[in-house]
Order: structure tokens, then C-alpha cells, then sequence
């Protein structure tokens, strides 16, 4: 058995022996969970991240790492990662976007790098993306992948002038309501009570049902240029997200669908990349 399976397997028994005392407690059980990336990804720093200007930043309770590539470019872009990924996956970016005239910063969430932490919800790193860029930018484009993807959204959705930007979405976690629906079937969480329970802690972080941490919901204040990427058979983020807001028909919004590429590589596929840089 993987290692990863068998922390699941853990986390299960754990939700089902709290529910036996409290469905409250399973259900905040449950939703840390939900925020633990199982294996914070550490890495060794390759020559394109030692290359970098290294950054540090406190974010609350968290001392977070980043970087900084062609530092005082007239143009600046953001990378946010997904869900137990980190940085050094998208350093292979970097390149093309300096060519392209771009001052790059990108950093480690809360509990994924090289940053600390153990947790990370869609509250904190929305706020971390509204943080990056009000240090770092103001920034004249995105990268999101994921629920980075997801943060970069909600957050630009906030800003003053999100029509002054341009977004590169990666099969972002368009309906976190949706993935809650998976994380509850992989834990076998099935108790209605035990998932309310859940869902009270994000109205007690944000107080904001789960629902408005959607893009769908943004959708009306996000005047920017996005290149939206999916691939049809992604596992992690359903397409199905991606084909109901194509099916409202939002003007500022490029869809392109790749198939057999999935959740991770289609970050990494040249054709990709290059209209990547030709939206850019």
C-alpha cells in the first residue's frame, strides 16, 4: 500500500472513531483534513531557483519562501501552485516568460515547499494571493493551477481593476462545493451531520457559505483576459466545471481542452506552453 493511501486509511478511522463521541468533532476532524496536503513536497533547490532573488514573507503564522526572477521588469506575473505542489514545478515557465518581458515571483504556499505550516484552505491563500500582490506587484498577469487556479481567481476578482490583468488558469478547482463531494466520498463521510459540521468551519473562517468560493460566482466581476485549460480527462478538477461556465458564454474567457494530459502535465506540454506565451 502506498504511504498515501495508508494516511487516508488513518484519517478514515480516525473520522469514524470521533464520530462515535461527537459528529461535531468528526466533522472538524474532517475539515482539517480537507487542508492537510498529505507530504509537504520539499525540494532541492535547482540552479533556476538558486538563480532567483529569494524571498521570505510572513504571512500570519506562516514564514513563507519564494522567488523572483527579472527583478525590475516593466511587466510583472505571479505563479500560485496547486494542492501539494510547490514552485520548483513550475520553474520550467520561467524562461519563456522572461523572454517575454515578465518579472516573475512566484512562492510556496502555507504547508507546501519550503514555507511552513500544515494546513492551507481557500480563505488563506485567496488572501495570500490579495497579500503577493499588494507587496510584490501590482501585477500585469496570473498563473494559477488548481486551487491555485481557484485563489487567483477569487482574489483578482477583488482587486480595483481586474480588467487590467491577464489569467492563465490550469484546471483550476472551479467548485470547491465539488471537491468537499469527492473528499467526502474518498472518507467515506456519508453522516449529513458530520458534513455540516464541515461545512460551519468555512462560514466560521470566512463567513461565507463553502459555495461562494466558486469562480462561477466571481464570474461577473472578472473583466480580465483568461486562458482557461482543461484537460477532458482530468480527475482532480472534472471538466464538467470547466464546460459549464464555457456554456454561459463569458466574452473574456478562452477555453482550450486537451485530452490525456490530466491534472499535472498539462502544465508541462509544449503546444500548451506556447499559447501559454502567445496569450501572454
Amino acid at each position: 500500500m502506498k504511504l498515501q493511501n495508508f494516511i487516508k486509511e488513518l484519517y478514515k478511522a480516525r473520522i469514524r472513531l470521533l464520530a462515535l463521541v461527537s459528529k461535531k468533532r468528526a466533522g472538524d476532524a474532517a475539515f482539517r483534513i480537507f487542508c492537510t496536503p498529505i507530504g509537504k513536497g520539499n525540494y532541492a533547490l535547482s540552479p533556476l531557483l538558486q538563480s532567483a532573488v529569494q524571498l521570505t514573507l510572513q504571512f500570519g503564522q506562516y514564514r513563507l519562501k519564494g522567488y523572483c526572477w527579472n527583478e525590475g521588469a516593466k511587466q510583472k506575473l505571479l505563479i500560485a501552485h496547486g494542492f501539494r505542489s510547490h514552485t520548483q514545478r513550475f520553474e520550467h515557465l520561467v524562461p519563456g516568460l522572461i523572454e517575454k518581458g515578465y518579472e516573475v515571483v512566484a512562492f510556496d504556499a502555507p504547508a507546501h515547499g519550503h514555507s511552513s505550516g500544515k494546513q492551507i484552505n481557500a480563505v488563506d491563500y485567496t488572501q495570500l494571493v490579495a497579500v503577493l500582490t499588494r507587496e510584490y506587484g501590482p501585477f500585469s498577469a496570473y498563473i494559477g493551477h488548481s486551487f491555485g487556479g481557484l485563489a487567483v481567481a477569487l482574489a483578482v476578482s477583488e482587486l480595483p481593476q481586474p480588467a487590467a490583468v491577464k489569467m492563465v488558469l490550469f484546471a483550476p478547482a472551479a467548485d470547491t462545493g465539488g471537491l468537499a463531494t469527492v473528499f467526502f466520498k474518498q472518507m467515506a463521510i456519508g453522516d449529513r451531520e458530520i458534513q455540516r459540521h464541515f461545512y460551519n468551519n468555512v462560514i466560521r473562517l470566512s463567513g461565507k457559505e463553502l459555495s461562494w468560493f466558486t469562480i462561477k460566482r466571481c464570474l461577473p466581476a472578472l473583466k480580465s483576459e483568461i486562458l482557461w485549460i482543461h484537460d477532458q480527462e482530468d480527475p482532480i478538477t472534472p471538466v464538467k466545471e470547466a464546460l459549464e461556465i464555457q456554456e454561459l458564454a463569458p466574452p473574456n474567457i478562452r477555453f482550450i481542452f486537451t485530452k490525456g494530459l490530466g491534472h499535472s502535465k498539462i502544465y508541462r506540454d509544449a503546444t500548451v506552453l506556447k499559447k501559454v506565451i502567445d496569450f501572454l
